[in-house]
């Protein structure tokens, strides 16, 4: 009798540094924002406050390459600076 392996199957996952010029404050705020390809969707995590700034949504005009050091994404109107890799794994990729 043989058991299966019931460890879940870890999804891909990207991580990149953003920032995002709040001209109502005129300030520049920063966020870690994760991109999941499985299903194009995002989740961004707010560094100053340490939490959680957006859960995870579906962003399916989203791609993995629109994500390199340098880029403007847009999520919500706000038009995000992508600023460094998030990780070693990201940046290798």
């Amino acid at each position: 009798m043989s058991m299966e392996s019931t460890k879940p199957i870890k999804e891909a996952r990207f991580v990149f540094e953003v920032e995002w010029y709040d001209q109502q404050a005129n300030i520049l705020r920063y966020y870690r924002l994760f991109f999941y390809p499985l299903n194009n969707s995002i989740e961004m995590f707010d560094k100053k406050m340490s939490r959680i700034f957006l859960t995870r949504i579906e962003a399916p005009e989203l791609k993995l390459s629109d994500f390199y050091i340098g880029a403007k994404v847009t999520v919500y109107t706000r038009v995000l600076h992508v600023t460094e890799y998030g990780d070693i794994a990201t940046s290798n990729k």
